[in-house]
């Protein structure tokens, strides 16, 4: 039930946000990429410029990114209910089965 208004203020928010990105874009000048692409063999010392721009220039940024994935992970794992506890009977007691309220006409 709560779905379609939590979809349609997703879609306004996406709508918004793209609108404002578009009309007001600002194109700056690559200093820092003719930087790194000129100097990665000297400051970092190593042969290749990919290795170079993720493991020295950006190592923080791809640290960091791991830590975030791994908490989003951890608490998805931690606060979303498992299939064990969401099916299943209920119990009032340990080994105690809850019944369902309908009377069982087998036994006569």
């Amino acid at each position: 039930m709560r779905t379609v208004p939590a979809a349609l203020f997703v879609l306004v928010v996406f709508l918004t946000v793209t609108g404002l990105t578009t009309r007001y874009s600002q194109y700056l000048e690559p200093t820092m990429y003719e930087y790194m692409i000129e100097n990665y063999q000297e400051d970092t010392s190593a042969k290749n410029a990919v290795a170079a721009i993720l493991l020295n220039y950006r190592m923080y940024d791809t640290m960091f990114e791991a830590l975030i994935l791994l908490t989003a992970i951890i608490g998805m794992k931690q606060f979303l209910p498992s299939s064990a506890d969401s099916f299943g009977p209920q119990s009032a007691k340990d080994g105690e089965v809850v019944s369902s309220g309908k009377k069982d006409d087998s036994h006569g």
